[in-house]
């Protein structure tokens, strides 16, 4: 077995009390992203000026802007610590492709397999929701708030509790309780398996994406195909974002 493996499963039961102000700031992007995505699900809507508004909150503040601008520049420009601390690594990267491949291909066959896809104009644009968002819930969800508990409180407690997070944070799509119970124990799954490998590749551009779109196909959402292109926009943006992270912390590296 690889030895960081062995280290994660030894490391699990291992209870800390060593809170600090990232935790702050964690609390703090939790509630600017839900309150963000409240805002464009529950007080806007998808209908208002055709979406842009809706389409701002959601995708440009809440997940582009809240959701992995402000983990980047806390951790990079405010901590000086590297992106790999958000789990964007090419450690393990071989390890968690492979079992990202194997986990897709088991939720393909339980869920996608056997769901109606739509015409592919219409499939489009939730593939590029699925993918934006997904990257935006890997790198919030699993590298910054998930890391961030674990180092506080150890990963056990982590795990819960960034669970908790992440199910109450759909109350901005406004989702009832037993919904949000059944996502606690999605979180669950998902940081567990993120913490196999502690890198985002063992979920995205596939694994946890795939999950978004058999929701987003089962609920019958329908977008413009227009809004492909601003959901791949943000996507550039994000990824752009993660590069210049990257850069900035290297090149401070080397002038050390």
């Amino acid at each position: 077995m690889n030895t960081s493996l062995k280290a994660n499963i030894l490391n699990l039961f291992e209870i800390k009390w060593r809170p600090s102000r990232d935790l702050a700031v964690v609390g703090l992007s939790w509630i600017l992203v839900v309150g963000a995505l409240y805002v464009a699900t529950e007080v806007v809507g998808q209908e208002v000026a055709g979406g842009l508004i809706y389409f701002f909150l959601y995708a440009v503040l809440g997940a582009l802007v809240f959701g992995v601008g402000l983990p980047l520049y806390w951790m990079v420009i405010v901590c000086k610590r590297s992106i790999a601390e958000l789990g964007i690594s090419k450690r393990m990267l071989g390890v968690s492709l492979v079992l990202q491949m194997i986990f897709a291909g088991m939720q393909y066959y339980g869920t996608l397999a056997k769901a109606q896809l739509p015409v592919f104009e219409l499939l489009l644009p939730l593939l590029a929701l699925s993918l934006t968002i997904g990257f935006f819930e890997a790198i919030f969800w699993r590298g910054w708030v998930l890391l961030r508990l674990e180092e506080a409180f150890g990963l056990l407690p982590a795990i819960l509790l960034g669970s908790v997070l992440y199910s109450a944070y759909h109350i901005g799509y406004g989702m009832t309780m037993s919904e949000m119970v059944f996502l606690f124990f999605i979180g669950i799954m998902y940081a567990a398996v993120f913490r196999l490998t502690k890198n985002i590749f063992i979920l995205w551009p596939v694994f946890q994406p795939m999950g978004q779109l058999v929701t987003l196909v089962r609920d019958r959402l329908t977008l413009p195909p227009i809004a492909a292109l601003g959901f791949f926009e943000v996507l550039l943006v994000m990824l752009l974002l993660v590069w210049l992270a990257n850069r900035n912390y290297n090149r401070r590296k080397v002038e050390r």
